[in-house]
């Protein structure tokens, strides 16, 4: 019997029917119940609600303007939480999401496009993450540093599980306070929000990443797998959308069960410093 869960999402009124399209896979596949929370960054229209209630079921919207009276009481004592809230929508994907019910989270970015059946496995009290294929973090290895605050790798907040207990608004205010981060966000605020929760997920003694060969971040190089599940459509990469619209659909199959790796080990410092190496000189060359 299939279980019921509750799934938040963050979107907008920019590429509506791109994320209505890759929604849709996400429910249609699902051998789990879903119930869609879509919180809206406060720019669709009432046209835009309509439409993505007649086409994604179980969903329901929350709009912006709902939540900032709840989150501004709930980030009143966290000034800089609430400075960073107002600054970009990447925030709405923190702080909304968990501040504002009482639930767990379980999130999905509006650009994962699902290609088959697919059952989750049983998340609880441990972070769960898509794996990176780098690390996708404001800082710098000087940064790291000089921050020396353990992160675990590689993690990618496209399709995430977290529980609400590690949830500490405290140590989130102290990040954002930081000098080092201020100016790492300030260079790179992109990808400021996966690395607050990066670092939050590093007060968990481990986490797991869902399967990369099943959920699997699209490259330069398209490749479908026969276990791939689906495939995360990141900034120029949508156009994968056109190729993954002609495979068949096969509603009939067996629900592939999404399988989880555990991770114990921190980001190594030195290994992060050759990563970055390694990516600036492949840019040089490809020039």
């Amino acid at each position: 019997m299939a279980k019921p869960l509750h799934c938040k999402t963050l979107l907008g009124h920019h590429n509506l029917d791109f994320s209505i399209e890759c929604l849709q896979s996400f429910l249609r596949h699902s051998c789990d119940e879903i119930f869609l929370e879509i919180f809206e960054d406060g720019s669709i229209t009432d046209a835009d609600e309509a439409q993505l209630l007649s086409s994604l079921k179980n969903s329901t919207v929350i709009r912006k303007k709902e939540r900032d009276e709840k989150l501004e009481t709930v980030l009143a004592d966290f000034p800089a939480c609430q400075n960073y809230r107002n600054s970009t929508n990447f925030s709405q994907k923190l702080f909304d999401i968990m501040l504002y019910d009482e639930r767990d989270v379980l999130y999905i970015d509006s650009d994962i496009y699902f290609l088959k059946n697919f059952v989750l496995p049983k998340l609880d009290e441990m972070p769960v993450f898509m794996w990176d294929v780098q690390n996708a973090y404001s800082f710098t290895p000087v940064d790291l540093l000089k921050i020396n605050i353990p992160v675990f790798p590689n993690v990618n907040t496209g399709f995430f599980y977290f529980p609400k207990n590690l949830f500490d608004l405290a140590f989130i205010e102290d990040l954002l306070n930081d000098p080092v981060i201020i100016k790492c966000f300030s260079k790179l605020p992109n990808w400021s929000e996966q690395t607050i929760w990066s670092f939050l997920a590093a007060k968990s003694r481990s986490i797991c990443f869902f399967d990369a060969d099943q959920i699997v971040m699209a490259g330069f190089v398209y490749n479908i797998q026969p276990e791939t599940v689906a495939m995360h459509l990141v900034y120029y990469f949508r156009t994968y959308i056109k190729r993954l619209r002609l495979i068949p659909v096969a509603d009939a199959e067996p629900c592939s069960a999404i399988n989880l790796t555990a991770h114990s080990a921190y980001l190594n410092k030195v290994d992060f410093a050759l990563e970055k190496l390694k990516r600036k000189m492949k840019l040089l060359y490809d020039k």
